[in-house]
């Protein structure tokens, strides 16, 4: 295998990795921010109705 075929391999588990791991951390953040809401003030939406 040519050395620059490797190395990009490399870069791209890299950049996967780093992008799951970005992910889970936006996830967490966002589960974090939904606990702290005020939920009493959530309105249930009725989009049945124009149908």
């Amino acid at each position: 295998m040519p050395d620059g075929l490797i190395a990009l391999l490399i870069f791209i588990a890299i950049v996967i990795v780093y992008t799951i791991a970005k992910v889970v951390h936006y996830m967490r953040v966002s589960e974090q921010q939904w606990r702290q809401v005020d939920k009493s003030k959530i309105k249930i939406w009725d989009d049945d109705e124009w149908q």
